[in-house]
């Protein structure tokens, strides 16, 4: 499209033709001269020469004018088809005479495609918007065009061109058509629409927010609402926008808002979050969380604030509800702590009666059963006897579930005092001393090494001796008592385990073993008052573990029980 004359090969035809034709011909002249006379003849030469060497100069002059001309049309050339797509041209009949096209035009406004056609003459042209009613006006007003057009091609694709033209007027001033360029402006144009989809759907996304979301200039107007604002205002957001913010609260409001916002308004801070409750003392008194942010130009001045408003009233609601919860549940606690500190103290009345009042009958029947067997026993047969051995025997096992009840009670009101516990040295104490109460028996005893658990020294005492005692109790029948004491690690938990070959009992009977007074084997033959197992459950539940059995009738039992440290 761009066309310019060759000035450099026009310079360098005329510097040959001055060297080859005009020199030659000066000094033809000064010899021609020199034969009339030699000072003319010389004078002739001479300025023919300088004549020569002055249009020499001019004409390198010239010649780099035509250069850097050269230079600069080569540079508006590429210029041009770096930021253009196409070139065209039309005639006064607004028919294409000129077309170069490139990339994915190149083929469908190719000089041959669209020679002789007008531009809504091209096959698959047409306006991006409308139709070419517009184009036709800007035509025919004889002015410069620009114009959106959309072109089909072939394989169903579309490109976008923004066309550009100029009228063509020559020195006689007549339309002689239109020259321009067109630019593909598709991945403008795709951009841009994927754009607008993408506000689109933001804007979306933020007016189903339930939170208001705002944006506030520096004089304090309001410049965007999004739909949640109606919802808690009742009023339009366009009624909204450019009003001050500060016109919905009241006096006492806006100066506390302000307030508090004052260290982000000199720049000490860029966000926070306030809660302010609006329309105090009114039937729409509400809670507001306020979550800002500011943002501050390159001086640091304010250019806008924004962020979202959340209604928290029913937060608000139901926190003071819990909070009335809570109070009244202190109250609760507070008057059922009385009351278990007055059962308590009943509690410690009651043992102390049961500890004394009830102990000196006993004692009365068991002395004077022994006296009379001593002071009248040759005067009784040997019913009396039995009968008297039978009281006596009643007694002190009355005497020893008293003891057994109250070391219970005891047990369920004292504090625990956790310490670092050597079961297994504790464990081979105990049993040195059942072995030393029976030193006729035979017995096996195997003890884990390091069986260590933080525990009540005391409460920990009392267990095992419990489950050592009924051990050794229940495998008195055999020949060789076999005790084990361990413990194996179970999901993550230490269990501890203490099993024997004695009697055993009944899995179905299971539930009754840490019951109070619930007894599986015969009263008559075994020692004991029903109480111990109690004991034990009840140690092991205020220490946080667990207890269960195992057993089968003349197999033994078994018994596994956990003693968490709450530490970890």
């Amino acid at each position: 499209m761009f066309r310019t004359p060759d000035l450099t090969a026009l310079s360098q035809g005329a510097r040959t033709f001055f060297l080859w034709r005009a020199l030659p011909l000066a000094a033809l002249a000064g010899a021609l001269a020199a034969t009339e006379s030699l000072p003319v003849g010389l004078a002739v030469l001479a300025a023919g020469l300088g004549i020569g060497a002055l249009a020499l100069r001019e004409q390198n002059r010239l010649a780099r004018e035509a250069a850097q001309y050269h230079l600069d049309a080569e540079r508006l050339r590429d210029y041009t088809d770096l930021v253009t797509d196409w070139h065209w041209e039309t005639d006064a009949a607004l028919k294409l005479h000129y077309s170069r096209a490139e990339g994915h035009l190149a083929t469908a406004l190719s000089q041959r495609a669209v020679q002789g056609r007008r531009l809504w003459e091209i096959e698959g042209l047409a306006p991006a918007h409308g139709d070419w009613e517009e184009a036709h006006r800007q035509f025919q007003s004889g002015q410069s065009l620009q114009l959106h057009l959309v072109l089909q091609r072939p394989d169903g694709t579309s490109r976008h061109i923004e066309l550009l033209g100029r009228p063509i007027r020559p020195a006689g001033g007549r339309f002689a058509g239109y020259r321009g360029t067109g630019r593909d402006e598709t991945a403008f144009v795709q951009s841009t629409r994927a754009l607008r989809e993408l506000e689109t759907r933001h804007r979306e996304m933020v007016n189903h927010l339930r939170e208001v979301i705002f944006r506030i200039d520096a004089h304090g107007r309001i410049t965007y609402l999004n739909r949640a604002w109606e919802t808690l205002t009742g009023q339009p957001v366009n009624q909204a926008i450019g009003q001050r913010v500060l016109r919905w609260l009241s006096k006492d409001e806006a100066r506390y808002l302000l307030a508090r916002m004052e260290p982000m308004l000199d720049g000490r801070r860029s966000a926070m979050q306030i809660e302010v409750r609006t329309g105090t003392g009114s039937a729409s008194a509400r809670w507001l969380e306020i979550a800002i942010g500011a943002r501050f130009d390159a001086q640091g001045r304010l250019e806008s604030l924004s962020g979202s408003i959340e209604d928290i009233t029913a937060r608000k609601q139901a926190e003071a509800t819990l909070y009335d919860m809570n109070a009244e549940l202190e109250r609760r606690v507070k008057r059922r702590t009385a009351e278990l500190e007055a059962s308590n103290r009943e509690l410690e009345a009651f043992s102390y009666s049961v500890s004394h009042d009830l102990r000196n009958p006993l004692r009365a029947i068991d002395g004077f059963s022994q006296i009379i067997m001593e002071d009248y026993g040759d005067r009784l047969d040997a019913t009396a006897h039995s009968h008297l051995g039978r009281i006596r025997a009643a007694s002190q096992k009355l005497s020893t579930l008293i003891d057994d009840l109250l070391e219970l009670g005891r047990l369920t009101r004292a504090p625990i005092s956790r310490a670092e516990v050597d079961l297994s040295a504790m464990a081979r104490a105990i049993m040195r001393e059942l072995q030393a109460e029976s030193p006729e028996r035979n017995g096996r005893l195997a003890i884990g090494t390091h069986l260590m658990a933080r525990v009540d020294p005391m409460l920990a005492r009392v267990l095992l001796e419990h489950l050592l005692r009924n051990a050794w109790t229940f495998t008195a029948g055999r020949d060789m008592a076999e005790i084990e004491f361990d413990a194996r690690l179970r999901n993550r938990e230490v269990v501890f385990h203490l099993r024997d070959n004695g009697v055993g009992f009944d899995m179905d009977h299971a539930a009754q073993l840490f019951k109070p007074f619930n007894r599986l084997h015969d009263q008559s033959d075994r020692s004991g008052t029903g109480i111990g197992l109690a004991t034990v459950a009840r140690i092991v539940a205020r220490h946080g573990g667990r207890i269960w059995a195992e057993g089968s009738p003349g197999k033994g039992a078994c018994f596994y029980f956990t003693l968490p440290d709450p530490s970890h």
